[in-house]
């Protein structure tokens, strides 16, 4: 019955999602940001702006595009990953967007993200089970949706900003060892798929001007520099092809994953595990993360969704012992990581458990600290641990973080009641109510 109760609730958020029509979906994804942040890292080395200052989206959709908004917002469709077919082409991409960053360009558009912080969480690639399983109503599914008004109108930025940020685009990549003529060749290839960035009245909305006016900017920058014809790097882009794989799987009907990726290859085997896993044939995903991870058992993305599958199948033991492993084996454990852990824990509903999904929680929070459906977990775990009054101050927190500042408020209110004085919760618990007051007296 347990497992019903999932796939209601599975098929009622992913109806929501796909009848919004002014709404896009964000993700993440560990595997996404980690390979995205290595490249970023790489084309920054020699620069003053650091990857933590960026703020890095990723949009589920079919149109090619990638825009940078609101300063240091960078926004990233799936399907522009889905379209390149070397990590150089990703990176060209991001470098073009990092150079409008770099180069303090102003976006000239009328798009709108108006829900964009904490009140519409993201969608996550992998532990979207979990995060459902671990709601207790359609209402904290529902604040799952990632999503975020945009207007129907976009305009580019200048053709002298343009210009720059594809000359600057090439500084980056070939100051920092990738191949330029990348940029080139995505280009191109975005030219052939949907007549490139122009502005299709029918199909496209373009934050960028036309293919052949860009190449002519970027073939000009290349000739100042002779030695940028790098080679690629193969472990870089074996990373890419099974994040594409990863990808494809998630976003992508399940015939067509199973007709691109069919021979055995790791690739293969990656993407079709994903398209398995969200068709409900778990047995074939468990199948191939099995054989994945037999050849290596080090690569934490590969524990990972096997862990998410065997909770999927109510298999917490087997859940845990799998995200544990990908914990232990991925170089630079992220908020989502100890999140997911905490969230495992909490279905065995033991007090050494709730203890422990507590301390994965809150290190998950002293990562990111406005992840809200992490203080939603560890107000539960509170709960489970007869901690009421911390369970009232998660609560608050996370109230907070969504917008909900009378509920916010209540909860501060009940959690000084009870907290220990002078601890780090009373403190900022105090600090709540300040602020929701000095909010109330500003209207």
């Amino acid at each position: 019955m347990k497992c019903r109760k999932f796939f209601i609730k599975f098929f009622i958020i992913f109806y929501f999602l796909f009848s919004q029509s002014n709404a896009f979906e964000i993700i993440r994804d560990t595997e996404l940001e980690q390979f995205t942040d290595d490249i970023i890292s790489m084309l920054l080395q020699s620069n003053n702006l650091e990857s933590e200052d960026l703020k890095i989206y990723f949009v589920k959709s079919d149109q090619v595009n990638a825009f940078v908004t609101g300063g240091q917002n960078i926004f990233i469709n799936t399907e522009l990953i889905l379209t390149a077919n070397d990590y150089r082409e990703y990176a060209a991409v991001l470098a073009h967007e990092l150079a409008h960053i770099l180069g303090g360009h102003i976006f000239n558009t009328s798009i709108e993200i108006s829900n964009l912080s904490n009140k519409a969480l993201p969608i996550y690639l992998l532990g979207i089970i979990g995060m459902i399983a671990g709601a207790t109503d359609a209402g904290i599914a529902g604040v799952m949706v990632g999503q975020a008004s945009v207007s129907d109108n976009f305009s580019y930025y200048s053709r002298t900003q343009e210009a720059s940020a594809d000359q600057a685009a090439v500084k980056l990549l070939c100051n920092n060892g990738i191949n330029g003529k990348f940029l080139i060749e995505f280009l191109k290839k975005i030219e052939n798929v949907n007549e490139s960035f122009a502005l299709d009245e029918n199909n496209y909305r373009s934050t960028h001007p036309l293919v052949q006016n860009r190449i002519g900017w970027i073939n000009s920058s290349l000739e100042n520099y002779n030695d940028c014809d790098y080679n690629t790097d193969k472990i870089f882009q074996k990373k890419f092809e099974l994040l594409k794989a990863k990808l494809h799987g998630f976003t992508h009907p399940h015939y067509e994953t199973e007709a691109i990726y069919s021979s055995t290859k790791d690739v293969d085997l990656y993407a079709t595990a994903v398209s398995n896993y969200f068709q409900g044939n778990h047995t074939k995903s468990i199948e191939n993360m099995k054989r994945l991870i037999n050849k290596n058992p080090s690569n934490p993305f590969y524990n990972e969704l096997l862990g998410e599958i065997y909770f999927a199948n109510n298999d917490y033991k087997s859940a845990t012992l799998y995200h544990e492993a990908a914990i232990n084996n991925i170089d630079k454990v992220n908020d989502l990581y100890y999140m997911i852990m905490g969230n495992y824990l909490l279905t065995f509903e033991e007090t050494n458990k709730s203890t422990e999904a507590i301390l994965n929680l809150k290190k998950s929070l002293l990562i990111n600290s406005e992840n809200a459906y992490a203080w939603y977990l560890l107000s539960r775990a509170y709960a489970q641990t007869g901690s009421i009054s911390l369970a009232n101050y998660a609560t608050a927190e996370r109230y907070f973080l969504i917008g909900e500042r009378e509920l916010s408020y209540e909860f501060a209110v009940k959690a000084l009641k009870q907290i220990e004085e002078n601890s780090p919760e009373w403190y900022r618990s105090n600090d709540l109510i300040e602020i929701l007051q000095k909010e109330v007296s500003k209207r």
